[in-house]
């Protein structure tokens, strides 16, 4: 999936890449984190098929982002849909010893990490939207995100569903559990 870099979206667009909310399970109930009024969300590393820029990533900004992953500070939609890497060359590369989701190297240890998901960064009055699968970018093909993102990623916070404004779906919408 293709979303520019720092494309700024609309005014009370939910936290996901989507125009639609994601359900999010909360306390065994469904519905929906909004972001609060006021914030802009702004997606970095939707990268479909192309790589928008590369270069040097600082590696404070790689173990901030693994520590938020391995914390869970994703943002994991109720049906847990599947995303895989549109630059990795075919599935050889994405089921590594018939698991699913890449295999990344960092500081002489590996992860593996899932492909759904996604961060959420706050940095003043904008939210930075990643993909949980940006330390495969940044790490396997050497994507640069942008220098507000880095920079966020270095001072700002990262979100939880917990921090967002929450509204429950009436009881004919619930999402059953995944």
């Amino acid at each position: 999936m293709f979303i520019p870099d720092l494309v700024t979206l609309a005014e009370g667009h939910p936290p996901s890449p989507y125009p639609f909310p994601l359900p999010l399970s909360k306390d065994d109930r469904w519905g929906m984190g909004l972001l609060p009024q006021g914030l802009s969300l702004r997606p970095v590393g939707w990268l479909g098929n192309s790589l928008p820029t590369t270069g040097p990533v600082p590696d404070e900004v790689v173990d901030r982002l693994l520590h938020a992953y391995q914390a869970n500070a994703l943002f994991i939609d109720g049906t847990h849909g599947w995303h895989d890497c549109e630059l990795c060359p075919g599935p050889e590369a994405w089921y590594p010893g018939g698991q699913i989701g890449p295999i990344i190297t960092w500081r002489g240890r590996e992860y593996r990490l899932r492909g759904y998901g996604h961060h959420l960064i706050c940095s003043g009055t904008d939210v930075f939207m990643a993909p949980a699968l940006i330390l495969h970018y940044i790490l396997d093909h050497g994507y640069g995100p942008p220098r507000d993102f880095v920079e966020a990623v270095l001072n700002g916070t990262f979100l939880t569903p917990d921090d967002l404004p929450w509204a429950e779906l009436p009881p004919s919408a619930e999402t059953p559990s995944a």
